[in-house]
């Protein structure tokens, strides 16, 4: 898996997501794929005693075969790591 830490969008931003949208690093071009089942989610708490904000993680999988984990921080979404 790559890692990536980028900005993404995801519809709905509430609850499980169903399409994730970002700009890939690489070469700047948008993607977009549908969230085809959720294999796993955990809640990581981090190192509290230093700031660590609490995180939510998901691994995804899309329609297009490829595997993503995802977190929720507030409100903001991260693309953490992309296996394609």
């Amino acid at each position: 898996m790559r890692r990536l830490m980028i900005p993404i969008e995801v519809e709905p931003p509430q609850g499980p997501p169903h399409t994730l949208r970002w700009r890939d690093p690489a070469g700047g071009r948008a993607r977009s794929e549908r969230v085809s089942r959720v294999l796993d989610d955990w809640d990581y708490a981090g190192r509290w005693w230093e700031g660590e904000v609490r995180r939510h993680y998901l691994l995804l999988e899309t329609d297009a075969g490829h595997t993503l984990e995802v977190y929720r921080e507030g409100k903001a979404w991260c693309l953490s790591r992309l296996s394609d």
